[in-house]
């Protein structure tokens, strides 16, 4: 039978070649997923080792007290200790000539330590002296020779014992140190993922002498420990946990292990996600196929009978069907793997002449994981695909060898299917509907809440997917008959019907067909709903959080108020290239002296004063400044709620010298509640607000930016030149922080960026489905092909042109990949919606949205996919002469 098998195969190669496509994109994709995964793994430990250098243990400490001096003298006299230093890190800013960034204070390790990579100059190792990092050096436009400020924390114990009245912290005293530096050296910036991205780097002397001068006791939060020649990592860590038993003590092996796998946790759930991706498109592939199979089984009727009558049992016919399948899914996993691995070997070398910030190899990793999943899953998946077909195999009697060929099985399905699937659609559509109730329901905690809604839905979503998937072959040859009468009736003719009637003629070959490109338009549809709706989501959210499109804040305060801004920083943002106008926000305190209780009770509130005229100018959304005047209070509608107050409320407002004091005198003014802001403020007239608190400061601009150009660039521009104003020729000798730049143009652009990155990844991930799916409409068409070959024989006898034969397989492709889209965008939207609701419902902002780009690529692929996939089955039923319609079987 093995022999007849491969024969069968080697006759069957066309017919195979389909199914056994969709199997290599599918094993290619988790192959790759599986490669690219170990990859990120290894780059991170090759990270985690480079960090902690040449030191084979690591002890850290992490409870409130630091690792004492005495504990490193103790570590160094082990035995087989060939160095110990232990690391005091601190955080801190580091200023020169106007300009300041943020940085993590280190010492140089000692010798026999690694050191950081010199740039230019050398390591300090005098007092006075430090060592930037190359993206600080140069974010600060210093090198070596010139002097910076340094300003640092250190949380130490105090020599004299005494310690900070908070118990959490203990016995330690925070100090702030401040020292003038010079650079003598640039170092290489540590990995993003290993380290902060600028370090300042001091001596150990320097670091002693600040500890000293502070009057606290020198502590470390780290020792680093390098282990002599032929001494084990894991012996001498046994011997230095003995001497910190309450302290984490490991082999740099084992901590770059640890960190590695905290680092790649979300890698891993990242992983577990696409690898769940790669199980849909092999189920895609399974649906594939099981269809062609079918098929095939189908039309060796007669060998299968002849075998039969010879003397082969139903054992030995089945074992031959899953023969078949179990080789093409073998051969068609090793292919997938090998085109996996050649892709993602491509990607690396993509990567690799790129600077991405990280070291990676020079060629894939390759572990047995990597080599067996892929090829057991392509297997196995051929082999459960093929039981159903062999089951069918073993159906076909001896008498069949002398009965002329007979068509496919046109039945559909029984009733009870019918019913099945209507009962479990509406029941998985209530519990998708209840899901977004129960995530607003306000009677359970909202974490709580969230999850129960999305458990719902998920649970709806499957019950009601199983459903449609069931009634599947109802609804695909009813779309088809569908089609086929509008394009019927817009002039499509013979040609028209006579594919409507192929592509319904049956219905279950129609709806496995169908099926697998369900799942996959469901799933992409899925996405982009959910994408599009929480950006839209988002942008109403921002909207009312942020009034304009940016805002920049003084960061400087004094007397517990923020200082205004100087004319040269207002210079510096109206200059912006991009910023179209601006509006003065002046901000202050106020205490309500009269109004309902809630109000009076309450205390001192922030006031801002705006100009009605200049905000309507800037605002995203006008109407927020519609009430206000000389005699009305702005009040947005979330300080309403805590302050019980409605619109038409009178409000007295002052302002007292002590916020625990009422305030006497002071203006009254009338509520307006608004919707379209969500700060906590209450927003009157400059004029009102110089009457009621004469020290308020303009201490922030609105601004409004020119759609024409990127709000991202523009904003970055923004910041750069405040940094610049800062360090301008004649600017003041105290250094003065950079006002901060936010506003929705730079959180929008930042959370898009987040969408649309993840929404490319898992469309092109779950577009591997969709090519499977694909495949199979060309697959149906190829065999379909080769059963009706006497029919097309016949038509071609009886008039139908090469060029209409060609038409009706077109236009049969199409209404096939059609029917798939129909059903996949329904279904997608409404799951993206619920999806959706259940996760925006809690931020009183949810906008559902309609992917109307993503939807237009699906239908112009499916369509042209649909074409391309008659191609070849067209050019073999033209081919057929009419005078095959009278040879005899």
């Amino acid at each position: 039978m093995l022999r007849l098998t491969l024969s069968q195969m080697r006759h069957s190669t066309g017919r195979l070649l389909a199914a056994g496509l969709a199997i290599v994109v599918g094993t290619a994709f988790i192959a790759a997923t599986l490669v690219g995964s170990s990859m990120i793994r290894d780059t991170t430990y090759a990270a985690m080792t480079a960090e902690l250098g040449d030191a084979d243990v690591v002890a850290e400490n992490h409870s409130v007290t630091p690792l004492s001096a005495a504990k490193l003298a103790e570590v160094r006299a082990l035995p087989g200790v060939r160095v110990a230093d232990g690391q005091l890190t601190s955080y801190g800013t580091v200023t020169t000539g106007g300009r300041q960034d943020w940085a993590q204070v280190d010492a140089v390790p000692a010798a026999g330590l690694t050191a950081p990579v010199l740039v230019d100059g050398e390591l300090p190792r005098a007092l006075g002296e430090v060592a930037l990092s190359d993206s600080m050096a140069e974010r600060l436009d210093a090198g070596v020779g010139d002097t910076v400020t340094l300003e640092t924390e250190l949380w130490l114990p105090a020599a004299d014992g005494t310690g900070t009245d908070s118990t959490e912290d203990g016995d330690q005293v925070a100090e702030q140190v401040t020292a003038e530096l010079t650079v003598v050296g640039i170092t290489e910036a540590p990995l993003a993922i290993t380290s902060y991205g600028s370090t300042a780097m001091v001596s150990a002397a320097q670091r002693d002498a600040w500890v000293d001068e502070a009057g606290l006791v020198l502590g470390y939060s780290r020792l680093l420990v390098g282990a002599d020649d032929g001494v084990s990592p894991d012996a001498l860590a046994a011997d230095v946990a003995a001497l910190l038993p309450g302290d984490s003590v490991l082999t740099g092996q084992q901590l770059a292990e640890q960190r590695t796998a905290e680092l790649t946790g979300q890698n891993a759930i990242f992983t577990t996600l696409i690898l769940a991706f790669g199980a849909i498109a092999m189920f895609v592939a399974a649906i594939v196929i099981t269809n062609t199979f079918q098929v095939i089984v189908a039309q060796r009727t007669h060998t299968l009978a002849l075998l039969r009558a010879v003397g082969a049992t139903k054992a030995q016919v089945r074992r031959s069907v899953l023969i078949e399948a179990l080789l093409l899914g073998t051969l068609a996993g090793i292919a997938g793997l090998l085109a996996g691995l050649g892709l993602a070997q491509l990607a690396l070398w993509i990567l690799g002449s790129q600077d991405v910030g990280v070291p990676l190899p020079d060629s894939v990793s390759i572990s047995p994981a990597v080599i067996l999943v892929p090829v057991l899953t392509g297997a196995v998946v051929t082999f459960l695909a093929a039981l159903a077909p062999a089951r069918a195999a073993t159906a076909v009697s001896p008498l069949a060898a002398l009965r002329p060929p007979q068509p496919p099985d046109p039945r559909g399905a029984s009733r009870l299917r019918l019913v099945v699937s209507v009962v479990l659609i509406v029941v998985g559509g209530a519990m998708l509907a209840g899901g977004p109730a129960l995530a607003g329901s306000t009677a359970i905690p909202e974490d709580s809440a969230v999850y129960l809604g999305l458990a719902l839905s998920i649970g709806g979503g499957v019950v009601s997917f199983a459903g449609v998937m069931l009634g599947v072959v109802f609804i695909a040859p009813a779309l088809v008959r569908l089609m086929g009468a509008v394009v019927g009736r817009l002039g499509g003719g013979s040609t028209v019907r006579l594919a409507t009637a192929n592509a319904t003629r049956n219905p279950r070959r129609t709806a496995a067909t169908a099926t697998a490109l369900v799942i996959g338009v469901t799933l992409v549809t899925l996405m982009s709903t959910g994408a599009v709706s929480a950006r839209a989501s988002l942008d109403a959210l921002l909207r009312a959080e942020y009034p304009v499109d940016m805002t920049v804040t003084s960061t400087e305060w004094e007397d517990d108020r923020p200082t205004a801004l100087t004319a040269e920083q207002v210079a510096a943002i109206t200059g912006t290239a991009g910023v179209e106008r601006t509006a003065d926000v002046e901000e202050g305190l106020a205490s309500i002296i009269a109004g309902p209780a809630a109000a009076t009770e309450y205390g001192q509130v922030p006031i801002l004063g705006l100009d009605a005229g200049a905000v309507r100018d800037v605002a995203l959304d006008p109407t927020m400044v519609a009430d206000l005047s000389g005699t009305t209070v702005v009040v947005p509608a979330v300080v309403a709620r805590d302050l019980d107050l409605t619109t038409g409320d009178q409000l007295t407002l002052g302002l007292g010298d002590d916020p625990d004091v009422p305030a006497t005198g002071g203006v009254e003014l009338t509520v307006a509640v608004t919707e379209g802001f969500t700060q906590w403020r209450l927003i009157v007239t400059p004029e009102v607000l110089a009457e009621i608190d004469p020290a308020a400061t303009m201490a922030s601009l609105w601004v409004r930016l020119d759609e024409s150009v990127d709000a991202a660039q523009t904003i970055t521009t923004a910041q750069d030149r405040l940094t610049e104003a800062a360090a301008q020729p004649g600017a003041a000798d105290e250094f003065v922080s950079p006002p901060s730049v936010a506003g929705p143009a730079a959180e929008r652009a930042m959370f898009e960026q987040v969408i649309n990155t993840l929404l490319a990844i898992v469309v092109g991930l779950l577009g591997v489905a969709v090519v499977i799916a694909l495949i199979g409409v060309a697959n149906t068409l190829s065999l379909s092909v080769l059963e009706r070959r006497r029919e097309s024989a016949v038509l071609r006898a009886i008039g139908l042109t090469r060029r209409q034969l060609r038409g009706m397989l077109a236009v049969e492709g199409v209404f096939l990949a059609a029917v798939g889209v129909v059903i996949g965008t329904v279904l997608g939207l409404l799951y993206g919606w619920a999806g959706a609701a259940v996760i925006l419902i809690g931020t009183g902002s949810l906008s559902l949205a309609v992917p109307w780009a993503h939807l237009g690529i699906i239908v112009v692929v499916a369509v042209l996919a649909g074409l391309a996939a008659s191609v070849l089955p067209a050019r073999s039923a033209a081919r057929t002469p009419p005078v095959a319609a009278l040879a005899a079987e």
